[in-house]
């Protein structure tokens, strides 16, 4: 079987976002090994910005259309960025921060990330800044 490198052109052309979110970032409660994934990696993430780590910027590269990654970073870093290739990724991200209709709805990782807080306000996972290379900087509220 021969495989090949996806380049980045390709993913442009075909990721389709909304896809990739519905089927594994889906957390409605019902059982499904996605959710599970997402559960126990919104737990290590909790682990991994603990007490004590602290900062002032916190970059993600390759975010994709998702934000679950730095959930748990809301406390440790005063400014967090997300990033992402392609523009469809970033579009999806820009839905989310500027909470347009139709935008994905991580209200449930958020509540769990902020059950695993224990005193989380849900208001500071809104205080994200969206930053890629071509355009310019999108800021939350």
């Amino acid at each position: 079987m021969k495989g090949g490198f996806t380049g980045g052109d390709e993913y442009q052309k075909h990721f389709l976002p909304r896809d990739y979110l519905a089927t594994y970032y889906s957390f409605d409660g019902s059982p499904s090994p996605e959710a599970e994934m997402l559960k126990f990696n919104l737990e290590c993430l909790h682990k991994t910005f603990g007490p004590g780590l602290q900062g002032d910027t916190l970059i993600d590269i390759g975010s994709g259309p998702t934000i679950y990654q730095v959930l748990a970073a809301c406390d440790s870093f005063q400014d967090i960025t997300l990033s992402d290739f392609t523009d469809r990724n970033r579009e999806e991200l820009e839905k989310w921060l500027k909470k347009e209709p139709g935008a994905y709805d991580w209200t449930p990782a958020v509540k769990f990330a902020c059950e695993l807080e224990g005193n989380r306000d849900m208001e500071l996972i809104n205080n994200t800044t969206l930053v890629n290379s071509r355009h310019p900087a999108i800021t939350g509220p």
